[in-house]
């Protein structure tokens, strides 16, 4: 196991941007899609449920410490099935939703930033940057995300600071006019974006510094991480309503541009834009460190920087194959509940009955 260590601060910080990583732009549309204005609702839900799951996944960690979630399915599942359950979470999981995060900095970027740029072009130069810090290990990720975090958070409560002055609070009103059931419908898009994939962040644990404190920094990062999103959904409900929000691909960047101060203060969504591209990195290269990780633990390889620039190869492909277009992607992510589900619930929770079995099975040997 590399000797590098994440620092207690750096991990924390690290668990914020991966959770506001992409869904900061995209997420408050796909929760309004389904809880309309009580989309807010749903996502304290979201951030409920996510905390349940953060002490779900530090569970595996304090009863197999300094030990990844790789090396635990080999330890409890057996030589052949664990690994397969492996080669699964790496290159089923970790490997798509990698891709997924390249194709989405490619859209915003072709749409918004840089139209007249190919895709791939916008997509190479990222994933370069990506590489190289994954390449630099453990402790370069985590310093990256303490240098960005500031910016990130400041950013942000700059944004829903400004557009304070334009919320009516009449466009969130009646509260649960339709029930409960769409509030429970949206929290699960939150929950699967971002908080089933921080059981990326299982690969991380072995790494921090202080192991009593995993479960406590992680908590509070994902904490932090997703009251900030709940208020961005809050905001663009409040300044758009429910219709222009669930009807927007990327809610959170229209209500950056709605940002005017006089005449010297106008078009500041570039910086928004750049405030998401840090918290996309970080999370991007927590996935792809996992993936090539990942890859050398299936192999039986000591160095997994000989992955990174194999599966980075096999990324650009992979990322233009998820969905024709931006439309269709999205459309496609009402179903990725019920994939993420099967690695980052079934999967821990199978890791979790199996030891409690194998417990059991030397206790009953003990006593005979």
């Amino acid at each position: 196991m590399d000797q590098a260590r994440i620092g207690n601060l750096q991990f924390l910080v690290i668990g914020v941007l991966f959770t506001i990583g992409d869904a900061i732009l995209f997420i408050p549309a796909l929760v309004t899609k389904a809880a309309q204005r009580d989309a807010w609702m749903a996502g304290l839900l979201a951030v409920i449920t996510g905390l349940g799951l953060m002490v779900f996944y530090t569970a595996l960690q304090r009863r197999y410490p300094r030990q990844t979630i790789l090396a635990v399915c080999d330890q409890l599942l057996g030589r052949y099935v664990g690994r397969f359950c492996s080669a699964a979470f790496v290159f089923v999981f970790l490997l798509l939703v990698t891709a997924t995060l390249l194709r989405e900095v490619g859209d915003f970027m072709a749409t918004h930033m840089l139209p007249n740029t190919p895709i791939q072009f916008t997509e190479i130069l990222f994933l370069l940057i990506v590489v190289r810090a994954v390449r630099g290990g453990v402790e370069t990720i985590g310093r990256t995300a303490e240098i960005v975090a500031p910016w990130v958070l400041l950013l942000l409560l700059l944004l829903m600071l400004f557009v304070i002055p334009s919320s009516r609070l009449d466009r969130i009103e009646p509260l649960l006019y339709q029930g409960v059931k769409p509030v429970i419908g949206g929290s699960l898009q939150m929950i699967a974006v971002p908080y089933m994939e921080l059981v990326s962040m299982a690969l991380l644990f072995p790494y921090v510094r202080d192991e009593r404190r995993v479960r406590r920094n992680l908590v509070i990062g994902v904490a932090i991480g997703g009251l900030l999103l709940v208020l961005v959904i809050f905001f663009c409900l409040v300044n758009f309503g429910s219709i222009v929000t669930q009807d927007s691909v990327y809610p959170t960047y229209l209500l950056a541009k709605k940002i005017e101060l006089g005449e010297f203060l106008q078009r500041i969504e570039a910086i928004t834009a750049i405030a998401w591209l840090f918290s996309l990195f970080v999370k991007m290269t927590v996935c792809f460190y996992g993936t090539c990780a990942g890859a050398a633990h299936v192999l039986g390889l000591r160095d997994y920087r000989l992955f990174a620039f194999p599966l980075a190869m096999l990324l650009l492909p992979l990322a233009d194959m998820l969905a024709p277009n931006i439309i269709a992607y999205f459309q496609i992510g009402e179903y990725y509940p019920f994939f993420a589900g099967t690695f980052a619930v079934v999967l821990p929770l199978v890791l979790l009955a199996a030891g409690k079995v194998r417990r059991w099975g030397k206790g009953e040997g003990a006593q005979s």
